[in-house]
Parts: structure tokens; sequence; C-alpha cells
């Protein structure tokens, strides 16, 4: 599933990542921002470029592709400016607005990821992942929340459909917070959607072991 990295491993050339998503992927566009990480240095995608290279012991280039409040549909709507980023892999990070902010329905937001994983293969030739947001938490208030399980359900099927490797970030949050319960160790509040340093280290490491079993070379 991800022959573009294992080509680029193999052959000892930097791996191209592109965090290709919302606020919690959102750095260097809004000053001292970080997607709720302390600094740079801290949000999940440069933390899983760092497990990358020990892991592999490749370079790896991490940028952002991120824009704060977006959902699905708002990424898509920006496809063509991934282009200067000449990527080999792209994490597709959407979801979490689509069931807090700016809703959509669940088939709607795996109809826009499908899409973009579509037009991430065909126009740069990049692998992807598909990832499933944090979410809520599931004890905090519901009131701004609509359908998390549904849309993670939709993207995990979307990402089955088109053969990409599925990073279930939502279901591994759950897990370490104890359902909510221990939701603020991880988060910048007891409700806040936005990981905290080790919010991020739990995303990076769920996005390195969907990773981690496609690169058999």
């Amino acid at each position: 599933m991800l022959q573009r990295v294992i080509d680029r491993l193999t052959g000892g050339k930097t791996v191209r990542i592109v965090a290709y998503g919302d606020s919690i992927s959102e750095v260097g566009r809004t000053p001292n921002y970080f997607g709720g990480a302390t600094c740079a240095e801290m949000n999940w995608a440069q933390q899983l470029g760092r497990l990358l290279w020990k892991g592999f012991g490749k370079p790896m280039d991490v940028a952002h592709f991120a824009i704060g409040g977006q959902n699905a549909y708002e990424g898509l709507g920006r496809l063509d400016w991934l282009k200067p980023y000449e990527p080999d892999l792209v994490l597709i990070a959407f979801g979490a607005n689509d069931c807090g902010h700016h809703y959509l329905p669940s088939e709607a937001t795996a109809f826009a990821v499908g899409s973009i994983v579509e037009g991430v293969r065909a126009r740069h030739q990049a692998d992807v992942i598909v990832m499933a947001p944090g979410g809520n938490n599931p004890i905090g208030d519901q009131s701004k929340w609509q359908h998390v399980d549904e849309t993670v359900a939709a993207l995990r099927n979307v990402a089955g459909e088109k053969n990409a490797p599925f990073a279930n970030v939502r279901a591994t949050i759950l897990k370490e917070t104890d359902n909510g319960a221990q939701w603020a160790k991880y988060h910048n509040g007891p409700e806040d959607c936005h990981p905290n340093d080790a919010g991020h280290g739990v995303w990076a490491r769920v996005v390195f072991e969907t990773i981690k079993p496609q690169l058999k070379f």
C-alpha cells in the first residue's frame, strides 16, 4: 500500500511527508500555534517523523498542509494547493470539524476524503494514510458534537474501499484516556479536542504503528 515510500527508502532518498488536515495538524500558519502542542517539534506529525527516522534510519521531511476549522470538503477544495509540497506520503487527517464545528453528514465526510485519496494518487502518485480524528470527550458536553462514531466508521470504510491504511486515532485516544475519564491528561482541557504534547505523542504512535507493517523491504 505504501510502495512510493518503500521506493524512496530503498533508494536512500528523503521521504516527503505531508500532514493534510485541520487545526490539530496546523503548524507554521498561525504564529505560536502548533495544533495544541507547546512547539512545532511536539506536533504529532513532527513526532511521527522522528519515530520513522529512528525506526528506519532514513531521512524524513515533514510538512504541514493544514487549516484550523476546516471539514473534509473544505480540505478537498484546496487539493490543488498541495502541488508545491511534492509529497511521497500524505496523512489525511479530517473529520473532527465535520462532527463538531462545520457539520457534515458522515457519508459526505467519507466521499470528500475518498476524493482526496484519489486526487493525491492521481496528481502526485503519492501514498496515503486515512486517519480517524481523536474527536471529543465522550463523557463531556455533547451538545456541540454529532455522529462521531458514524464518521469514524465511514472513514474506516472509505480507507478499505480505496485500499489505504487506516489509522484509528479515536480508538487509541479512548483507550488511553479510559473512555474520557483521563481526557485532560492528553488534551488541553477536560473537553478540548486538541491534544497536548502527550496527546500528540499518542497520535504519532498510532500513525507510526499503522505505517510500520506496510514497510517491508
